[in-house]
């Protein structure tokens, strides 16, 4: 439901800390070598994952951002 909403009225400054938090799993994942228990492809994955839903989600705020302003501006 929460996600619905993040999407529905899309909100820059929720989507940057949800991206923020997405980076932060990914950056924090990297510290353990939890590689050697699973699969080195599948924790590549959900590593490359997280890093890519939270690029995503930080440069498209951005962007919203920036667009607001050009509007306000007019």
């Amino acid at each position: 439901m929460e996600i619905e909403m993040l999407l529905r009225e899309k909100n820059p400054r929720v989507m940057i800390k949800a991206g923020m938090g997405f980076l932060l799993v990914f950056f924090l994942m990297g510290l353990p070598q939890l590689a050697s228990k699973f699969g080195d492809g599948l924790y590549d994955g959900v590593r490359g994952a997280f890093m890519g839903i939270g690029a995503t989600l930080v440069l498209w705020a951005t962007y919203l951002n920036g667009q607001r302003r050009r509007d306000a501006n007019r």
